[in-house]
């Protein structure tokens, strides 16, 4: 009997150990899983409206390995309409013109925004389904975000935080909400608040989608063509020459049919991320000077000088505020900044985290 006990006891034991030599592994990314896609359940999230999330869940991928001190993670959430799979290319051990973030030396995280389908969403929840969903702000992502990367992965410190369009949007609140957790911050094509110009681009987009008959106000059964909202957004998106330069006029109707058929998306998730997009500010009533000045993190900033889907001028001035360093693409592919010039930005953004670590004094 004592024996039957003993091996009982050993092998709860080694169960114990195992499963928590199989935890530790993944936290730190050493499984053959790495950029997997994970969900992180949270429970209940509040918002800033003090409306909340049932069941809210956030998509995360994880790429590379904590260093013990859990202070190597770099962070990237994902763009308007992008999931994090969008995101793959940019993390990666081997250098390429469309790598950001390099997993042999960085934790790589990267979320999925509420609202992309795979995080707490329109089309996704059980409880709060379709219309019935609350509305959010950027700054109600990053706090969600924040849950998975200190409760989740137990992350002390983030060493960079990374984002392009809607994730650079994200970036400014991660900076904003949490300026003592982050060493370095790289938005690019994003802004610390929308203008009237880049509030309108997503008003037209809302109004498009809303004036689809089968969209239904939000109450489709099946998914809505939006061949309007998708015209638009198209168009928006890049420059003239840019887009000239993808079809011949012989070619212009199968161009304009790939254009016209249904995104990925679902319609509803599309109107609650671009009203997100629509209250992004994270100033808050302060100046943009003012807000730039009280952060004590160092920061690229990388703009498109032809960009149409976000406007540049707040976050030059931003660096202008503290005077961090600046890159001005001027390549045609404009808001697709990775369509035309990768290169350059992947040099910039790695000279950047290979910078010394040493903050700059908040002024």
């Amino acid at each position: 009997m004592y024996a039957l006990k003993m091996r009982n006891t050993l092998t709860r034991c080694a169960l114990t150990v195992a499963l928590f030599c199989l935890l530790n592994s993944a936290v730190f990314g050493q499984t053959a899983e790495q950029g997997a896609q994970r969900i992180a359940e949270l429970g209940t999230c509040e918002l800033s409206s003090g409306k909340v999330i049932l069941d809210c869940r956030i998509g995360y991928r994880i790429f590379g390995k904590l260093n013990q001190e859990r202070t190597n993670a770099v962070i990237m959430p994902t763009w308007l309409n992008g999931r994090s799979e969008d995101l793959l290319p940019l993390f990666g051990p081997t250098p390429g013109p469309q790598r950001l973030i390099d997993t042999s030396r960085f934790f790589g995280v990267a979320f999925d925004a509420f609202g992309d389908g795979i995080s707490s969403s329109p089309s996704n929840s059980k409880r709060q389904e379709g219309t019935a969903f609350p509305e959010f702000t950027t700054e109600d992502m990053i706090r969600a975000q924040y849950r998975v990367l200190t409760e989740v992965l137990k992350v002390r410190h983030v060493y960079a935080a990374i984002g392009l369009s809607l994730g650079g949007h994200q970036v400014f609140a991660w900076a904003t909400l949490y300026p003592q957790l982050i060493d370095r911050a790289v938005p690019i094509v994003g802004s610390p608040q929308a203008t009237n110009f880049d509030r309108l681009s997503k008003q037209i987009v809302i109004d498009a989608i809303q004036s689809d008959p089968a969209y239904d106000n939000g109450h489709y059964t099946k998914q809505p063509p939006l061949k309007l909202a998708n015209e638009i957004g198209f168009q928006m998106l890049t420059t003239p020459v840019f887009r000239n330069a993808e079809a011949t006029r012989a070619t212009y109707s199968e161009w304009l049919r790939k254009i016209q058929d249904p995104q990925r998306q679902d319609a509803n998730d599309r109107v609650w991320q671009a009203r997100a997009i629509l209250s992004h500010d994270v100033l808050h009533g302060r100046t943009i000077e003012e807000a730039a000045r009280s952060m004590p993190m160092k920061f690229l900033i990388i703009v498109a000088a032809e960009d149409r889907m976000v406007t540049p001028a707040p976050a030059l001035a931003w660096a202008k505020a503290i005077g961090a360093e600046i890159y001005v693409s001027h390549g045609e592919c404009a808001h697709l900044i990775m369509s035309c010039d990768a290169a350059a930005v992947s040099d910039r953004v790695e000279r950047f985290l290979n910078e010394p670590v040493s903050k700059p004094a908040a002024q």
